[in-house]
This record gives C-alpha cells, sequence and structure tokens, in this order.
C-alpha cells in the first residue's frame, strides 16, 4: 500500500509545480492569490499590505518559479520510490497520473474558480474506478504468485525428503 500512496503524493507534488508554473507566468493569478492573501491578513491580524499588492504580486511569481523547481524535485523522487514500492510501473504511473489530474483540479477549483463540468466529474470517477481495479488485479497476482511460489518451495521439500 506504500507505493500507491507514494504515486498519490507525487501526484500532488506535481500539482502543485503546476500551480507554482501559473502564479509564476500568469499576472492573473498571481494577483488573485496575493490579493486573497492580503485580504485574509487584514482580516485576521489588521495587516493592511494593500499599498504593496504589485510587489507582492511579483513576490509571488518568484515564489513560483522557486516552487516549480521545488514540487518537481520532490514529485520525481517520490515517483521513483512509488515504481519500486509499486507492484508494477504502470500502478505507479495510474495512481500518479489519476491524483494529479484530481489534486491539480481541485485546487483550480479553490485558488482560482475554475469550472468542473460534469463531464469532467464523471471522467475523474471513471479514473477512480479504473484505479480500484488495476490495484486489486495487482493485489490478486501477488497473491497467487506468492502462493506458488509457497507452494513450489513446499514440493522441493518434499522431494528432497522421499531421496
Amino acid at each position: 500500500m506504500r507505493g500507491p500512496l507514494c504515486a498519490c503524493q507525487a501526484g500532488c507534488c506535481a500539482a502543485l509545480a503546476s500551480v507554482s508554473a501559473k502564479v509564476a507566468t500568469s499576472f492573473d493569478a498571481s494577483r488573485t492569490i496575493t490579493t486573497g492573501l492580503i485580504g485574509i491578513l487584514r482580516t485576521t491580524i489588521g495587516l493592511d499590505l494593500i499599498p504593496y499588492a504589485e510587489e507582492s504580486t511579483m513576490c509571488a511569481q518568484l515564489l513560483g518559479i522557486a516552487g516549480i523547481f521545488l514540487f518537481n524535485t520532490v514529485m520525481w523522487v517520490l515517483f521513483t520510490k512509488s515504481m519500486h514500492l509499486c507492484s508494477s510501473t504502470l500502478e505507479a504511473t495510474a495512481f500518479n497520473t489519476t491524483s494529479n489530474f484530481i489534486f491539480t483540479a481541485l485546487v483550480g477549483k479553490l485558488l482560482f474558480n475554475e469550472h468542473l463540468s460534469l463531464q469532467w466529474c464523471l471522467g475523474s470517477t471513471l479514473m477512480v474506478l479504473g484505479l480500484i481495479f488495476l490495484h486489486q488485479g495487482g493485489s490478486q497476482r501477488d497473491t497467487t504468485i506468492q502462493s506458488k511460489h509457497l507452494q513450489g518451495g513446499v514440493e522441493k521439500d518434499m522431494k528432497r525428503k522421499k531421496t
């Protein structure tokens, strides 16, 4: 179970890298985030940073550039680890891609108020169902291989005792 978890974490890091890229390259996206943060700071602790909105936007873009490198690095480390821990590289890739897809959409909806259509929701549901079937099939295959391996070991022991 650790392999799929690492793959999902890698997918989340990939999604955060893409959000960082959007913040780094889109003035409107970085302005949306800084405006929201400035509003939160003003209402919670009374800190008024509206005169520094332009500078805050530029800082957000610089942090976005750093986030691209940071999140991509962590994503590759986790994805490589997941390929070692999963029953197949297909399983690791599927979990990574699906979690990336879903997490990107959720962050896009929360931060940038992007629209998620019914078609997107149905497609995501099908992807998750496919992951469930893929993971169950891999678990059953591993159990079968282990039982055959153990059975082969028992047969070899019985042959040794007869001779």
